[in-house]
């Protein structure tokens, strides 16, 4: 089991205060509860940083439980990026910068990464191995895409991109919708149904720390009630034929079970989100149906990939293109302290929440657009040095393949779209 902790850029400080008391302290406190228990778990460099600003006694005790060989710290982007929208300079930074982080914390370089929404493309082991990673946990979304059946995903996979090799799990969607909202004995016997008298099966379920009391409902079922104590209690009162172990450890002493190339893709709920809404609720129909009616072609429906919101919101696309411009300034940069300066404010900008959207939040949150364009904002106006971009020029700035007017000065940035009849 793997749980990913986030907090975005720019997040109101009594929300992850709020987070912090319904989920993220009450897990920690019963994994000290619970010795037997092991685990991974991943904290997004946002939330890592107020951890230390606001609870480094909280870190002190997650440090103890790496110590004793509990827990597994798990990496990934810094600012929990989708590192398929970056450039590639800017995926080794954000890789390398949360290893460099997590080392000087913990004591130890990360060996897996958390991949940020599950966002998937088939180059990625080039970052990822290039950054010192050698597993990651995709959905079992994936897997069915790349005909891995279900009953074969008990165990981990090797794919590769340019001599790169990373070992991928699937979350298993069986454990991923039974944690935490199914009765514990429930989930027990699911695990006992796929287990084998040798031993030689493991089940992966990665799925978000909020849903362990910060979701709707969640607090009252897990802690109130008593859930995951139960649950854990369960785990340890079975040991004689199921074993918790982290994703590295495993790994340690089994081989990967074959091999896969995963197409891009995310969890099934993204290609839903990310298609226009008349398709998104065809979509929704159509694979609800095949799933209720057990037709075999469920497995191979696929919404629309992660990019597709830069289509569907100018807003995002602006932000993603204004993005990559500020990645070119700060490239340009000689190294130094400014230089410095000016990437981490581009790789906070490049925090994914602000760049699409789920049932709520993303982009119709105001206050994380502006924090991630005053970020990116910030890191310009360092790499320009009081200097102003370039003036009354034709430059296709949105990449739609069509030019705008660009007008600059001190401070100020516009550009005017001629084909919107300006």
């Amino acid at each position: 089991m793997t749980i990913h902790n986030h907090q975005p850029v720019g997040n109101f400080g009594w929300v992850i205060q709020e987070t912090y008391e319904r989920a993220y302290l009450p897990m920690l406190d019963a994994l000290e509860r619970h010795p037997g228990v092991r685990i991974g778990l991943h904290y997004t460099g946002p939330l890592l940083d107020w951890l230390d600003r606001e609870q480094p006694e909280f870190l002190a005790r997650l440090a103890g439980l790496v110590v004793r060989d509990q827990v597994e710290i798990v990496g990934g982007g810094w600012y929990e990026p989708v590192l398929a929208a970056l450039p590639e300079r800017d995926r080794l930074a954000q890789l390398t910068r949360m290893a460099d982080e997590l080392e000087r914390r913990f004591g130890s370089r990360p060996r897996g990464a958390w991949l940020a929404e599950r966002v998937w493309e088939p180059d990625l082991p080039t970052a990822l191995a290039g950054a010192g990673y050698g597993w990651t946990i995709l959905d079992d979304a994936h897997f069915r895409a790349a005909a891995i059946p279900e009953e074969a995903l008990w165990g981990p996979y090797m794919t590769d991109d340019q001599g790169k090799s990373l070992t991928v799990w699937g979350t298993e969607q069986g454990l991923r919708y039974r944690i935490p909202f199914r009765p514990v004995d429930e989930v027990i016997a699911f695990l006992q149904e796929h287990a084998t008298e040798d031993g030689d099966r493991v089940g992966t379920m990665g799925d978000d720390g909020e849903k362990f009391g910060a979701w709707p409902t969640t607090y009252e079922e897990c802690w109130t009630n008593g859930w995951v104590d139960s649950f854990f209690s369960a785990l340890e009162a079975n040991a004689d034929w199921l074993a918790t172990t982290t994703p590295s450890a495993w790994l340690a002493d089994h081989p990967p079970i074959g091999r896969v190339y995963v197409p891009t893709g995310s969890y099934a709920e993204m290609g839903e989100w990310a298609l226009p809404p008349d398709e998104a609720i065809d979509f929704a129909r159509a694979l609800r149906d095949a799933r209720e009616e057990g037709r075999p072609e469920a497995r191979w429906l696929r919404g629309a990939i992660w990019r597709n919101f830069q289509v569907r919101y100018r807003e995002i696309n602006d932000m993603h293109k204004q993005m990559l411009h500020a990645s070119d300034l700060v490239e340009a940069m000689p190294a130094g302290g400014a230089r410095e300066r000016a990437l981490d404010h581009l790789l906070a900008g490049q925090s994914n929440d602000p760049y699409w959207h789920g049932l709520f939040g993303g982009i119709y949150l105001p206050d994380l657009r502006v924090a991630n364009l005053s970020r990116l904002i910030a890191a310009e106006d360092i790499a320009l040095a009081g200097r102003s971009s370039e003036s009354g020029v034709l430059c296709d700035v949105d990449l739609d393949g069509l030019p705008e007017v660009v007008l600059a000065n001190d401070g100020e940035f516009v550009s005017v779209k001629l084909d919107d009849g300006a």
